[in-house]
């Protein structure tokens, strides 16, 4: 199931999964915001386990580690690529992307994320599946 933000508190906190951004340590994003106890709604405590899913991006490194930090001083366990095998892509596969977009059924695609030549490759998925070039936009 699936709650709005400012119904947390109506649960118990072992039932209740929060996905977040920040996990490259972006100073205003929402995981740096609860790290450092400025988030108005989510506070991070003793007991919270919180997991970086994703791989520490070259340069971001101290970003990541301060937030990391912060969370264990509030008590929270944090689980990340470097102590734990638990890395997820943030990107999909050709198949699972073609999958969204026959479950979707979009009137008009445009592809946002990644360089331009993931545009392109995103773009021409689109047709393959079905959407008319002229519906799909590239910006």
């Amino acid at each position: 199931m699936q709650i709005n933000l400012n119904q947390v508190d109506d649960y118990p906190d072992n039932e209740i999964i929060i996905f977040t951004t920040g996990s490259q340590g972006e100073p205003m994003s929402a995981l740096s915001r609860m790290s450092d106890g400025t988030h108005k709604q989510i506070h991070i405590k003793t007991g919270d386990t919180v997991i970086l899913s994703s791989k520490f991006i070259p340069g971001n490194e101290r970003a990541i580690a301060k937030i990391v930090n912060h969370l264990y001083k509030r008590g929270a366990e944090v689980i990340y690529e470097k102590i734990s095998d638990i890395h997820v892509s943030g990107h999909a596969f050709r198949e699972e992307l073609k999958l969204m977009i026959n479950l979707t059924k979009p009137q008009y695609f445009i592809p946002i994320h990644g360089e331009y030549r993931h545009l392109i490759l995103h773009a021409r998925l689109a047709e393959e599946v079905g959407i008319a070039k002229e519906k799909v936009l590239l910006a």
